[in-house]
C-alpha cells in the first residue's frame, strides 16, 4: 500500500466517524448516471471562501483508482470522500452509505460564489421536508421503513437546483477558471494577489485597492474623458460617473461583499475596459 492510498484511507475514515452523529435523513439508490469526474480538474486543487468574515480554505485530491474526490477543510478536516458526477451547472457529490445506498449533495459554483459546500445533511433534509409534502413520491422505492428515492438524471437536477435555490452563496476565491464556462473570459478575470490589478486591455493601467473597502483608485494611460460604471455579476448597474480623467477616486460604500465588475468607456474611441473587484 502506497504512502499516499494510506493517507486517502485515513480521510475516509476520519469521514466516516464524523458523519454518523448526522446522518442524512434520505437516502439514493444509486448515484445518478453521468461520467464521473476529477472535480479538480474543475475548480482547482484549492480554493478559497468567505465565511463570517473568515477566509477558509479547501484542497481536494483525486484517487484514480477508486474515482473518489476528497475534499478537505483547512488541511486537516476531511468533509467529503466520495465520487462526484456532473449534470448541467451542478456538481453531484456521492458518499456510499449503508444497505448499499448513497447520500448525495450537490454544488454549484461561478465565477464569485460557490453553494452547497459542508451542507450535505441540510440538503437531505430540505429534500425529506418536500417528501412529506407530498412531493417526489412516485420517486421513493421501498427500502423497509427508510426512504430512498431512485432518480434519473432529469430527476436529479430538478430536485437538487430547487434545493439550491434556498441556500446562501458564500464569497469564492479561486486561481482556476475552468468551471466558468461562458460567463467571463480569464482575462476579464484575474485578479492579481497583489493590491494593484493589471488590465491587458488599453485604457486602465491600475485599480487599486483590490479588494477593496469602501473606495478604489483608478489609474488610466493618458486622460481623455471616460464613463465609469460598476455592476454587480447579475448585470444590475451600482454606480456611474462621467470625468475628464488620468486618475480618479471612486467611492463604492455600503456595497456587499462579494464580485463587481468596473466597466470604463473612452468617450473619444469607444473603446470598452473592464476589471473584475472584490468588496471584502
Amino acid at each position: 500500500m502506497t504512502k499516499s492510498t494510506s493517507v486517502l484511507i485515513l480521510m475516509y475514515s476520519i469521514l466516516l466517524l464524523g458523519c454518523e452523529e448526522f446522518e442524512t435523513e434520505v437516502a439514493f439508490e444509486a448515484p445518478i448516471k453521468g461520467r464521473t469526474i476529477n472535480l479538480s480538474n474543475k475548480v482547482g486543487e484549492s480554493f478559497q471562501i468567505i465565511r463570517e468574515n473568515d477566509t477558509v480554505k479547501y484542497t481536494l485530491y483525486f484517487d484514480k483508482a477508486s474515482d473518489y474526490n476528497y475534499l478537505v477543510k483547512s488541511d486537516t478536516d476531511t468533509v467529503f470522500a466520495g465520487t462526484v458526477t456532473k449534470r448541467k451547472e451542478l456538481y453531484l457529490l456521492n458518499r456510499s452509505i449503508e444497505n448499499e445506498a448513497f447520500a448525495i449533495h450537490a454544488l454549484k459554483f461561478t465565477d464569485s460564489s460557490v453553494t452547497g459546500l459542508e451542507t450535505e445533511w441540510l440538503q437531505s433534509s430540505i429534500i425529506n421536508n418536500r417528501l412529506e409534502d407530498g412531493e417526489y413520491t412516485n420517486l421513493i422505492i421501498d427500502t423497509a421503513g427508510v426512504k430512498t428515492i431512485q432518480a434519473g438524471k432529469k430527476d436529479a437536477k430538478d430536485i437538487f437546483r430547487l434545493v439550491l435555490e434556498q441556500l446562501e452563496p458564500e464569497v469564492l476565491i479561486s486561481n482556476h477558471p475552468d468551471y466558468l464556462e461562458d460567463e467571463f473570459t480569464n482575462d476579464t478575470l484575474k485578479i492579481e494577489s497583489q493590491n494593484n490589478l493589471l488590465s491587458e486591455k488599453e485604457l486602465i493601467k491600475k485599480v487599486y485597492p483590490n479588494p477593496f473597502i469602501d473606495f478604489i483608485t483608478i489609474e488610466l494611460n493618458k486622460k481623455a474623458p471616460y464613463v465609469f460604471s460598476v455592476f454587480d455579476l447579475k448585470g444590475k448597474q451600482i454606480k456611474t460617473s462621467k470625468q475628464n480623467t488620468e486618475e480618479m477616486k471612486l467611492a463604492l460604500p455600503n456595497l456587499k461583499q462579494g464580485y463587481y465588475i468596473l466597466k470604463i468607456l473612452s468617450h473619444d474611441t469607444g473603446i470598452q475596459d473592464e476589471v473584475k473587484l472584490l468588496k471584502k
